[in-house]
């Protein structure tokens, strides 16, 4: 099963690779890199897009193990040795299982890793993000490029569309501090924030600051709250391990942990997901009564995997539009998928 197993997710992963070489190839082709960079770049990115496909591997792995036992007459053998169906389920079952619990604990921190590498080697060839911002146990740090000057802006809390107790550092392009802003508030719906109660700090270079106070002022951006929101959401370059230090970060500032409990609860259900796989696609081939071309299981796996792939798609938008909570939505689908495959295998040693 292992040696299957390895075998598969090594024809998924070259499939993988060059499909993503291809995107990025596409992406690079105007800008001067070298020519093994776009492979870099898909090397990177193809670990996460696996990891997030592993489940599906294990079901056709799963298929081509018991097809294999099937083709060759072994069935027959294990079963005068006196080991039943259940038996015979239950062995890969447990491994997957165990090579779940492995995948989150060791394969996803460094998915994580290499995801975060390729984002943040893309930021600096995309016109899309001239920002980076992070949450720590001090705040909200945004660092924004507009207009030849960067912008280092330290926020204590986002609360709806309004950054609180916002302090702006605004650096020319020889990396001097030539303006600093202290306010109360910063509406950030749009690019171009509406700063209340603040304090505006000019002439750095003069040895006597001044400053002036204003109670509304605009300051032009690259960022909205959208784009905050949409950057705090790529999860998927966390560490499964590091989920509750970042969700603690997240409830010092007052931001939502909603997405953070999302991830932890797919860490938590993924080795129960594969296990479910497997246990389907080997109740699925004990009930297979004829020898049939391996070509047609595969196809009957991936027919299989589509099927599922929707169900949990249909969960998580029944999750996002708050029919049921995002947690069940996690769910569901496996405990679906593992009811069918208990109903599936109640007359298993029958066949």
């Amino acid at each position: 099963f292992l040696k299957i197993l390895l075998n598969t997710s090594l024809i998924f992963f070259s499939l993988l690779l060059i499909l993503n070489l291809f995107d990025e190839i596409s992406f690079f082709k105007e800008m001067d890199v070298n020519f093994l960079f776009p492979l870099l770049m898909a090397f990177l990115k193809t670990p996460l897009v696996l990891y997030k496909i592993f489940p599906f591997i294990f079901l056709i792995s799963s298929i081509l193990l018991f097809l294999k036992i099937i083709e060759r007459d072994e069935i027959i053998t294990i079963k005068v040795s006196g080991i039943s169906n259940y038996k015979i389920i239950l062995l890969p079952t447990i491994i997957s299982f165990v090579l779940g619990i492995m995948l989150v604990s060791i394969f996803n921190p460094v998915t994580s890793l290499f995801t975060y590498k390729y984002y943040e080697i893309k930021n600096h060839f995309s016109n899309k993000n001239d920002f980076l911002a992070a949450i720590t146990e001090n705040g909200i740090w945004i660092k924004d490029i507009h207009l030849n000057n960067t912008n280092l802006i330290k926020a204590d809390s986002l609360i709806n569309n309004e950054l609180i107790d916002v302090s702006i550092y605004v650096f020319n392009k020889n990396n001097e501090n030539v303006s600093r802003f202290e306010a109360k508030r910063a509406n950030i719906k749009n690019k171009s924030w509406q700063l209340s109660e603040v304090r505006i700090f000019d002439d750095y270079n003069n040895a006597n600051i001044k400053s002036n106070f204003e109670n509304s002022y605009l300051f032009e951006t690259n960022i909205n709250v959208e784009s905050i929101q949409n950057l705090f959401s790529k999860l998927e370059t966390v560490s499964f391990w590091k989920l509750n230090k970042i969700k603690s970060n997240y409830e010092d500032i007052g931001y939502s942990t909603d997405q953070i409990d999302l991830e932890f609860h797919k860490g938590i259900s993924y080795p129960f997901f594969i296990m479910t796989m497997t246990f389907l696609a080997s109740v699925i081939m004990l009930h297979t009564k004829y020898k049939v071309n391996t070509l047609y299981h595969v196809i009957f796996g991936l027919f299989i995997s589509v099927v599922i792939f929707y169900l949990n798609d249909l969960s998580k938008v029944l999750g996002q539009t708050e029919k049921i909570s995002l947690i069940q939505s996690v769910w569901i689908p496996i405990i679906i998928v593992f009811i069918l495959s208990i109903v599936g295998s109640m007359h298993i040693n029958d066949k």
